[in-house]
């Protein structure tokens, strides 16, 4: 079967239909979350029955899987599929993470490079492929207001009273289930580390002594036990402790902070590294800021703002400041943004010195905090300024 022509073929299945809507509620790419999971293959309840069944039609058709996965490269509008692929399975003996990576990417073809092929993992990728690729470009109300499912009481604006409820970032919890929020709900927060909506903090906080009311459509249901906030800080908005130069905050010789932009999904990385100077024998940090800019599609080389001090605590004095480049492949840089359990992590630096590209340097003197403060500042563009900010709030 045509590769194309198997997708559509899914894409409109009633298996496909019944979820597609509460998948847009969500609004998350589906393979970049998948691929960002620690566990490989883990996968949503709601989504299992399409996964066994695109599973199932792939083995009834003898459509040919490589053939998909090569289809799903080369027409993928978010890159995710390339990078699922490759964290969704292991690579067979002898060959390295890396290795796997580049291969995968170079030929678009996933068996000759495993030992086995585990069909409810590829299926897996199929599915967020046609979630990802295949859904709606927009919502209409009318026909979302057609298909709605009311399973208690409601006013004239179909509208029901959840007193009582607990609002998250993705949804409600009401009457022992999970409501993902209307798709045209407005999900902003009022501070990235809150763990509710805007809306519902500024309700809870500020109209105690009122009803409050919410569409709760049964298509956006899930038990409770089974609700997750996917776009809440578990999903990578960010980690690690607060920046603070009394070092309490340190884990180790090694603590990694990241921060995310809630709007462009930019990231910026931290990396504290604790050190002893050999000619004193006092102590000193590495403090290493890295911008990680996001990208749907990732085919080219990425180029990321690396700045570089060496602190002494003890002194409260920096001793070296410096500005670089740092150049990665589009697939090490697909690794590095996310973190991926096997491939290159997140504070990884570019695979050889020429691509750690210095700007200027500053050395052989003493410079205070807020030189050093200053220099980042001016060094970063005003999102990842906020960012920093963050990070030493």
């Amino acid at each position: 079967m045509d590769p194309e022509i198997f997708f559509l073929e899914m894409a409109e299945t009633e298996e496909c239909q019944k979820i597609m809507y509460k998948r847009m509620a969500i609004r998350k790419y589906v393979g970049l979350y998948y691929a960002m999971k620690n566990e490989r293959g883990v996968i949503d309840p709601f989504m299992v029955p399409f996964r066994d069944f695109v599973k199932e039609q792939i083995k009834l058709n003898n459509v040919d899987i490589d053939s998909l996965l090569k289809y799903m490269i080369d027409n993928d509008e978010s890159n995710c599929a390339l990078f699922l692929a490759t964290t969704m399975f292991m690579p067979k003996k002898g060959l390295s993470s890396l290795g796997f990576y580049s291969k995968i990417a170079e030929d678009k073809i996933l068996t000759p490079y495993v030992d086995e092929v585990d069909m409810d993992a590829f299926a897996l990728v199929v599915v967020a492929f046609v979630f990802d690729n295949f859904r709606p470009n927009r919502m209409d109300i009318s026909e979302i207001a057609a298909g709605e499912i009311f399973n208690y009481p409601t006013n004239q604006y179909g509208l029901t009273k959840v007193n009582g409820a607990v609002f998250k970032v993705d949804g409600l919890i009401f009457d022992g289930k999970g409501y993902y929020y209307n798709y045209f709900t407005n999900k902003a927060k009022l501070d990235p580390c809150d763990s509710m909506v805007g809306f519902a903090r500024i309700i809870q906080e500020d109209a105690k002594d009122c009803d409050i009311l919410y569409r709760l459509d049964e298509r956006l249901s899930v038990p409770k036990e089974e609700y997750y906030d996917y776009s809440g800080v578990a999903f990578a908005k960010f980690y690690g402790p607060q920046f603070k130069f009394d070092g309490n905050f340190l884990n180790g010789d090694k603590t990694v902070i990241v921060h995310m932009d809630d709007n462009t999904m930019a990231k910026l990385l931290m990396v504290i590294k604790r050190r002893v100077d050999q000619n004193t024998s006092a102590e000193f940090w590495h403090i290493e800021i890295e911008t990680l800019p996001y990208f749907e599609i990732c085919t080219q080389p990425v180029v990321t703002t690396f700045l570089h001090g060496m602190y002494y605590p003890k002194r409260d004095v920096f001793t070296h400041i410096d500005y670089t480049k740092n150049q990665y492949s589009g697939n090490e840089y697909i690794q590095k943004y996310a973190d991926s359990v096997d491939g290159m992590p997140i504070d990884q630096y570019t695979s050889c010195r020429d691509l750690h590209y210095k700007i200027w340097c500053i050395e052989n003197g003493e410079f205070t905090r807020d030189t050093w403060y200053k220099l980042m500042m001016i060094s970063l563009s005003k999102g990842y300024q906020n960012l920093l900010n963050e990070i030493l709030s």
